[in-house]
C-alpha cells in the first residue's frame, strides 16, 4: 500500500498545471526618439487574467514572460504599459539600478498602447516619442 501511495504522489508531481491559458511568444524592440530604450519594463495586460512582462536590454529588445517557466503572453488583446521608473536598486540584478521615469504618462499611467497576441511568434515593436 505504501508503494502504491508513493507511486500516486510521484505521478501527481509529474503532471504540469492544466489551467494555464494558451500563450504565444512575444518579443520586440522599444525605441525612444529613434534610439534603443534600455531598462524599460513592459507589461502586457489582457482583459482577463494575469499580465506578462519583460525588460528591455541595451539594444531596446525584450521578450515577455508569462511566469517563471513560460515565455510569452496570453492570446488576445492587451493593454500595454511601458515604464523606466525603478524605485530601488535591485541587489539581485546589478544591471537594473533605480531610475527615474523618462517616458511621458501616455505610455504608463495614461497608456493608450495596445497589442493583439496571436498564435505563433509575435513581434511587437514600440517607437515612442518623448514629446
Amino acid at each position: 500500500m505504501n508503494l502504491t501511495l508513493c507511486g500516486l504522489v510521484l505521478v501527481g508531481c509529474s503532471i504540469g498545471p492544466t489551467d494555464l491559458p494558451e500563450v504565444a511568444p512575444v518579443s520586440g524592440t522599444v525605441t525612444l526618439d529613434g534610439k534603443p530604450l534600455n531598462n524599460a519594463t513592459l507589461t502586457f495586460q489582457p482583459a482577463v487574467g494575469r499580465p506578462s512582462s519583460g525588460l528591455t536590454n541595451k539594444d531596446g529588445q525584450y521578450k515577455l514572460r508569462y511566469n517563471l517557466n513560460l515565455t510569452g503572453a496570453k492570446l488576445g488583446d492587451h493593454s500595454v504599459i511601458i515604464t523606466t521608473y525603478q524605485e530601488f536598486d535591485n541587489p539581485s540584478d546589478a544591471d537594473r539600478p533605480a531610475s527615474p521615469e523618462l517616458l511621458p504618462a501616455k505610455y504608463h499611467k495614461k497608456s493608450e498602447l495596445v497589442a493583439k497576441i496571436t498564435n505563433g511568434d509575435n513581434v511587437v515593436d514600440f517607437d515612442l516619442k518623448s514629446k
